[in-house]
């Protein structure tokens, strides 16, 4: 997971809140089978959009408390914010297409 970055409550403001770039947040737990399965797709689109994107990891058994803030029920979750705004969820693994297209609706350029 070169391009990722994991964020928790020490990081969350600085990576997420503030970042200058639209945000993909990867909400995950270490034990979550489905979790696994969706990383090729989450790595793929961190290296294909890196110039326009920041892609982030959150591992909800370490911040439970940011998860239950974003909502997150079930995993695993991608949330995609544009300056600390949360615009759209998918829950559970998702093909390339439908993230391609979550973030295509939600990011111009």
């Amino acid at each position: 997971m070169n391009n990722l970055t994991a964020v928790d409550e020490s990081s969350y403001v600085d990576e997420v809140v503030e970042s200058h770039k639209p945000v993909l947040i990867k909400f995950w737990a270490p034990w979550c089978a489905p979790c696994k399965m969706l990383d090729p797709v989450i790595e793929s689109i961190a290296e294909e959009r890196r110039e326009t994107l920041k892609v982030v990891t959150l591992n909800v058994d370490e911040a439970p408390v940011l998860a239950a803030q974003n909502g997150v029920r079930g995993l695993p979750t991608v949330t995609l914010y544009r300056e600390g705004e949360k615009l759209e969820s998918l829950s559970g693994v998702q093909p390339k297409e439908s993230l391609d297209a979550l973030l295509d609706r939600n990011i111009q350029g």
